[in-house]
């Protein structure tokens, strides 16, 4: 089955190499057949790990309509993971979710939905509810009763303590701590190395120890 990775940054080159990692130590089997980038980045010839990039236009052209395939949406923002998921769903299109082999979680009681990713080093104890593309990046921690929202993005190193509820298209950058009991809204970001206190009620930009709301 044919794999498409939507992305070519840095982190599209990582997903690209978990995944090989996955193939040769779990029973994961995925073969990725390109990178899939936006016409404006598009350079023809351009490859990544002899693997070609193409165009969102020949996806849409050559591949879209093709019979069972997998499509990995691998970039950063929330924002723009939604957009793409909505310009390439359909039934036609499979999420597969892509979790580390070293990643340690209680899978009796974990739940995760489709097209997320968890990435080496990421720590997930028990009770813990991931939603539809979420990234969890390299050394992040969750604690337990957790519940992460559709398209959340976790950056390196942010520690998450039990009971906090992230809703979706949330965004935490590298770092970032986030106390017990706490919920945050839906599209707020939190900023790298803030520590957020209290719960957040006002979706905004969020910064500092503690974190507080900047305009």
């Amino acid at each position: 089955m044919k794999t498409f990775i939507f992305g070519a940054s840095g982190f599209a080159r990582e997903v690209e190499f978990y995944i090989t990692e996955c193939n040769s130590k779990s029973k994961l089997a995925i073969d990725v057949y390109a990178f899939v980038v936006a016409d404006s980045e598009y350079t023809e010839g351009q490859s990544i790990n002899d693997i070609k990039v193409i165009s969102e236009t020949e996806y849409f052209n050559s591949f879209h309509d093709l019979e069972f395939h997998n499509c990995i949406i691998a970039v950063g923002s929330p924002d723009l993971k939604f957009k793409i998921y909505n310009k390439i769903n359909s039934n036609k299109t499979q999420f597969p979710t892509i979790i580390h082999p070293s990643v340690i979680y209680d899978c009796r009681s974990f739940k995760i939905g489709k097209g997320s990713i968890i990435c080496p080093g990421t720590i997930l104890t028990t009770a813990i509810v991931i939603g539809d593309f979420v990234h969890l990046n390299i050394n992040s921690t969750v604690g337990h009763d957790c519940e992460i929202g559709d398209f959340a993005t976790i950056s390196p190193g942010v520690q998450i303590s039990g009971n906090v509820q992230l809703l979706e298209k949330s965004f935490v950058g590298t770092g970032a701590s986030i106390l017990e009991r706490i919920s945050i809204v839906s599209n707020t970001i939190i900023g790298s190395g803030a520590v957020v206190t209290k719960s957040i009620e006002d979706g905004g930009t969020y910064v500092g120890m503690p974190a507080k709301k900047i305009k």
